[in-house]
């Protein structure tokens, strides 16, 4: 194994799971584009990933390579949109991203270190912005343990019953955007697909919404584990990582389930986890007045999700003041 490719490779999916996980409790996506998931949704992603292949095979390349571009112009526009507060900023930094990807591809070509650099940056932030859309959206633990099952199926026998995959992936790996993060070094490449890099990446942040920031926190390490090993001691034919990605995030989500019981909702997270983080800034905050030392109550910011009405004052915990009885 060359040190080289395993240390980029492994580091960009670092860089993409923590970036999600960052960017999941920062940032609040503006608009989610598709709505509220559910199991439909999911229903409708499986069947989507089933045909987009044999899609991406019959129509003309250049039809494909428009579509990429367009979809990733879309999910780094939502992605820039909380972060900048001027438009043109926005879509400045997406197409300055986008076209130097093709710049890349075209000049360099899709087989060199300087376009995988690019695309790969380019990669991290649409894994970051695909996976807070999804996770934001109202994503369940339960629906993506289940696409995770589903996708493991299917890559089973798309990869290693079948070429549909190796073929797919050798003629996307001609275009700009190319859904592989890879690098090369001494002619030996490695890689991993984008979609098994999501699933890696939306399933922490869909458990800490359902179950708690400790829950989320161990399945992101299990993910960056997995993905380490199976980047360390690589197939030549190319394994199929759905296929030990899925049932672990079903385990997962059974064991959370059976231990805590039902998920959160989205509404409960956010009061839970605002309420939770403001108390450790009240504790940890003293303000000096006359000399005493008291405790410095911040005003609270809730992030009260659209739709939802917002916390009256009697939520916010005013201090009680005590009076002194008089008399007796």
């Amino acid at each position: 194994m060359e040190i080289e490719p395993f240390a980029v490779v492994f580091g960009t999916a670092v860089f993409a799971l923590l970036g999600a996980w960052i960017y999941f409790r920062r940032y609040q996506l503006p608009r989610v584009p598709i709505g509220v998931m559910n199991l439909a949704d999911i229903a409708v992603m499986v069947v989507a990933v089933v045909a987009l292949p044999f899609l991406y095979l019959v129509l003309p390349i250049w039809l494909v390579g428009a579509f990429l571009f367009l979809t990733a112009l879309s999910v780094l526009h939502a992605l820039f949109q909380p972060a900048f507060q001027a438009r043109w900023m926005v879509w400045l930094v997406a197409l300055t991203l986008l076209l130097l990807d093709c710049l890349a591809a075209y000049r360099m070509g899709t087989a060199q270190n300087v376009f995988f650099a690019i695309n790969d940056l380019v990669l991290i932030l649409l894994t970051v912005g695909i996976s807070n859309l999804w996770a934001q959206s109202g994503a369940k633990a339960r629906d993506m343990a289940l696409l995770g099952m589903a996708l493991a199926i299917y890559d089973y026998l798309a990869t290693a019953r079948s070429p549909l995959m190796t073929t797919l992936i050798d003629r996307l790996a001609t275009l700009p955007l190319a859904p592989v993060i890879a690098w090369t070094s001494g002619g030996a490449t490695l890689s991993i697909g984008l979609g098994d890099l999501l699933l890696a990446t939306v399933f922490p942040l869909v458990l800490r919404k359902a179950y708690g920031r400790t829950a989320g926190l161990i399945a992101l390490a299990l993910a960056l584990c997995l993905i380490g090993v199976l980047l360390a001691f690589p197939s030549r034919t190319g394994f199929p990582v759905m296929l030990v990605l899925g049932p672990l995030t079903a385990v997962q989500y059974i064991l959370s389930r059976w231990r805590r019981g039902p998920e959160r909702t989205t509404k409960r997270y956010l009061l839970e986890e605002t309420i939770h983080s403001s108390d450790k800034r009240r504790m940890r905050m003293r303000l000096t007045v006359f000399g005493r030392n008291r405790q410095a109550f911040p005003p609270v910011k809730w992030p009260v999700p659209p739709g939802v009405a917002s916390p009256t004052k009697a939520h916010l915990g005013r201090p009680i003041r005590r009076h002194r009885s008089h008399g007796g």
